[in-house]
């Protein structure tokens, strides 16, 4: 895959979600993450993001890339309130992901930001993190989100963006951009239920000749032809769709009327 720019940290255009996912205990549940982590390895999905919300998710992520932390980006976040329960939560991802250095260190849903944000500048200044970033899934958050990406102490965001999800191209997109500052998407598919809502079957005829093989594979490069997207992180428990996602990170970009074909197609399925 092509890399792209998050911030100052070059990324793969598809990344990897955990949430839900990866909050597995069982050793046989954990040997199929080991196997979607060996997808990765091998189709060059090296972006892997968490969150202490996501209930065992740093841990198992932790477990399964130990030997192949090199390999990977990691990113996580901090999701409480107070500062002293804030330092211990991300003292905890740190020994979550087995890990002294963690790539992305994110707000969650700016909950208590800014008390959280500077122990992140410390952290980044003494070399424990590389980015800061802040989330948030509602868009009635996009206000204060774009007053903090003003302030210049951030270097991403973590926005839902999808086919119907549209609401950040409206400010959040171009003040990114304009600031250098890297954007993250969440819930490319919606969760799924882009894919498993549909009420007919899409028509892919028109997308075979540019290599889109399935629906998700659509969805996912719709949002990839927006140049402003550093990564997307769709999540899996499954090791054979790592190898369907990252074969849209290698698509040329998505012309116009194609991805003009794909809007109309989800309005017409979903």
């Amino acid at each position: 895959m092509q890399a792209r720019k998050l911030a100052t940290l070059e990324v793969p255009p598809i990344g990897m979600g955990t949430w839900k996912t990866f909050d597995v205990r069982s050793e046989a549940e954990i040997a199929i993450r080991k196997g979607i982590i060996t997808a990765c390895v091998a189709e060059g999905v090296s972006f892997l993001d968490s969150s202490p919300m996501y209930g065992e998710s740093e841990s198992v992520v932790g477990v399964t890339t130990e030997e192949k932390r090199e390999q990977f980006q990691l990113a996580t976040k901090v999701w409480c309130t107070g500062l002293s329960q804030g330092k211990a939560e991300i003292a905890r991802s740190f020994e979550r992901f087995r890990t002294d250095y963690i790539d992305v260190f994110q707000i969650h849903n700016l909950l208590d930001w800014e008390l959280h944000l500077p122990t992140l500048e410390r952290l980044q200044a003494e070399g424990r993190i590389g980015l800061i970033g802040i989330t948030h899934y509602l868009t009635e958050a996009y206000p204060e989100m774009i007053r903090i990406m003003k302030s210049g102490r951030i270097g991403t965001i973590q926005i839902p963006y999808n086919v119907l999800e549209r609401a950040c191209e409206q400010e959040i997109l171009s003040l990114a951009e304009e600031l250098g500052i890297g954007v993250i998407v969440m819930k490319p598919l919606d969760v799924g239920r882009l894919v498993t809502g549909l009420k007919r079957e899409p028509n892919l005829s028109p997308l075979r000749a540019h290599g889109i093989e399935t629906w998700a594979q659509a969805l996912l490069a719709w949002i990839l032809a927006d140049p402003r997207v550093s990564v997307v992180i769709p999540a899996t428990s499954k090791p054979e769709r790592i190898q369907e996602n990252a074969a849209v990170g290698v698509l040329p970009a998505l012309p116009k009327e194609l991805r003009a074909y794909i809007e109309k197609e989800a309005q017409r399925c979903l």
